[in-house]
């Protein structure tokens, strides 16, 4: 009982590494899938130095092509960085592609550096984003929708009848309640549950159904690895853990209560706190699988070579209960 995420960052600026480290995650998506992984997920974020990945749907049809029965989860897809046709055009594709095993959580978006390159006064996001969930949502479902005074429509349509799950994902009120107003399912990043009172609110105030709202538990890594020695894997991933949490520390220095952010400086910091980054031994592993908590892997963090990566990779599926 494991997951893979992938963000693709890495130090490299060799076509060659940073090929390997692509070439590495659709093979480890396959082989995972195999292992009883319960889903892939790929992120999004623009001009970052590191090479974040930043075009989440086409790597999403990659995996998706790799395999044939893993969830494939796009988290987030940052949506005011599209035109709204063509994300639909390439969603509804990516969806036969990948026989709707592809979804999505939609964001908002907070770094300005992207509203910056996609040019978006970031005072009216928020009034964007649900105008282009609106457009994709109809184009999806085979509706027509009328844009600047011209009717457009798309084809083919996707696997999915009314196109595959679209979640919105964020750590604010006004995220959950824009959830909740839109109807649809709402994925916090955070563990306030306070959260879950005001999507109920707006979602019996616009008169929908809630779909759910989904948080992180409390206490359970986001970025997990396995190993039999603890120590020594400090010493040979700890830089390039402490890589993606500086990045994301930054990013976020006033987003503190996001569960997957820390603002430790140092490795030993990083593995002090015990927080979203972490080591475990194989029988605490088992422990977190007993207690129904999957394990998290982020199995290239950072930009973890490969032949780093893959022997950890499968002690996490070891001590899932796979083999």
């Amino acid at each position: 009982m494991f997951m893979l995420r992938y963000a693709m960052r890495s130090a490299t600026a060799e076509p060659d590494d940073r090929q390997a480290l692509y070439g590495a995650a659709l093979e480890m998506s396959a082989w995972a899938e195999s292992h009883g992984a319960l889903a892939v997920t790929v992120s999004q974020h623009h001009g970052s130095d590191d090479g974040y990945l930043p075009s989440p749907i086409p790597m999403a049809a990659a995996i998706a092509a790799k395999t044939t029965s893993i969830p494939i989860s796009v988290a987030a897809l940052l949506l005011n960085c599209y035109e709204p046709v063509k994300v639909a055009e390439d969603i509804a594709v990516v969806d036969l592609i990948s026989r709707g095993r592809v979804s999505y959580v939609i964001g908002i978006g907070y770094r300005q550096e992207e509203f910056d390159m996609f040019r978006i006064d970031r005072r009216h996001r928020g009034r964007l984003v649900e105008e282009r969930i609106g457009i994709v949502r109809s184009l999806l479902a085979g509706e027509s929708v009328e844009i600047e005074g011209q009717t457009v429509a798309i084809t083919p349509l996707p696997f999915s009848p009314g196109g595959p799950m679209l979640a919105y994902g964020g750590g604010t009120e006004a995220a959950a309640r824009r959830a909740g107003r839109l109807g649809m399912m709402f994925i916090a990043e955070s563990f306030d549950s306070s959260l879950e009172a005001a999507y109920l609110e707006e979602a019996d105030k616009s008169g929908h159904v809630p779909l759910g709202c989904m948080f992180p538990t409390p206490d359970v890594p986001l970025t997990l690895f396995v190993a039999d020695d603890p120590d020594r894997a400090w010493t040979e991933i700890g830089e390039y853990m402490l890589r993606d949490a500086l990045s994301y520390g930054r990013w976020n220095a006033h987003r503190t209560g996001t569960a997957s952010i820390s603002f430790a400086q140092t490795v030993e910091e990083l593995r002090a706190e015990h927080g979203s980054y972490q080591v475990v031994r194989p029988e605490e592993a088992k422990a977190m699988v007993a207690q129904g908590k999957p394990l998290a892997l982020q199995p290239l963090v950072g930009g973890l070579p490969p032949d780093l990566a893959w022997p950890y990779l499968e002690a996490a599926a070891a001590a899932a209960g796979s083999s």
